[in-house]
């Protein structure tokens, strides 16, 4: 499970490549349009991918719901929060964007209580020392009139943690991470184009930098949402969470070698503390997962050596 958690990592990666990408076309793209892009990038790609292995894989599924609960709340998801960056500082957004692992750190210690199971306390407080991280480094400050869209984006995190769990739903019922991302790239689509022609008064034109921009923008991003779906889906969801800090230290990389932006004492500190986190949550997650595998085989044991009594 720890492994399959460890594609979150990935998924920070890919999409801090694509938040570089996409600052290339911004100047000439709305951000709804660029959803449209990026979700049409992700329907092209996985459809000519299951057309060439048709005879094994297709696209029909028993758990269509799953996938519509999914992608309108992804979709809404992205718009919501696309609609907030213009609407104040930079650094409280993501600040408050990157809340949602301490919603899920504090989801998980709710449930292990009403189950009367021990919380993962290790795993909390490591997210909690991320989140940290993050708030050195993006140094969030509020202005007047930042209220309700500071709401927003609180209302964004926890809608993201429903999304989270609703991804581990289908990954239950052994949905393959492709397919769900389709079906959210398809929804994203038609939702995208509707409201950019709605919004943003149509489609535009890319140059040739906006074309680079938008190929690797749809590139990036589904194969991170292929990557954020297998840690969700398939692995530990707090592991993913706080692992998803890493996305962070990754942006000030790609900032200081692609764009030539400067880096702070304070952003080295809270990349640090991020990594640290990250390492903290790897080393508690395989340390459980080892203990519940030791239990369950003294468990099995003694069963056997009780039929083998009896």
């Amino acid at each position: 499970m720890m492994k399959q958690s460890l594609w979150a990592l990935a998924a920070a990666a890919l999409f801090s490549v694509m938040a570089a990408f996409v600052k290339l076309c911004s100047d000439v793209h709305g951000p709804i349009e660029m959803v449209f892009y990026r979700s049409l990038f992700g329907v092209l790609v996985i459809s000519l991918f299951v057309f060439r292995n048709r005879a094994t894989l297709t696209l029909k599924t028993p758990h269509i719901a799953g996938h519509i609960k999914r992608s309108v709340l992804g979709t809404l998801s992205i718009m919501l929060w696309f609609f907030t960056l213009g609407k104040m500082h930079f650094g409280t957004n993501m600040t408050l964007i990157y809340t949602t692992p301490l919603f899920m750190a504090a989801n998980f210690v709710i449930l292990a209580l009403m189950r009367h199971k021990p919380a993962p306390w290790a795993l909390v407080l490591a997210t909690i020392a991320g989140f940290t991280g993050v708030t050195i480094v993006l140094q969030p400050s509020f202005n007047e009139g930042e209220l309700i869209p500071a709401l927003i984006c609180l209302g964004v995190s926890l809608l993201d943690l429903v999304i989270y769990w609703q991804m581990k739903e289908l990954g239950d019922m052994k949905e393959p991470s492709w397919r769900i991302v389709f079906y959210f790239t398809l929804f994203g689509t038609i939702a995208g184009l509707i409201a950019c022609y709605v919004v943003e008064g149509g489609l535009h034109m890319p140059n040739a930098q906006g074309l680079v921009g938008i190929l690797g923008m749809g590139l990036c991003a589904t194969l991170g949402q292929i990557c954020t779906t297998r840690s969700y889906a398939y692995g530990n969801m707090l592991l993913s969470s706080c692992l998803g800090f890493s996305a962070i230290p990754f942006s000030v990389i790609i900032s200081f070698f692609w764009f030539g932006e400067s880096v702070t004492a304070a952003t080295l500190t809270g990349a640090a503390v991020i990594l640290c986190s990250g390492m903290m949550a790897t080393v508690a997650t395989k340390r459980t997962e080892a203990a519940e595998k030791a239990a369950r085989a003294a468990e099995e044991a003694a069963k056997a050596e009780t039929e083998k009594t009896a």
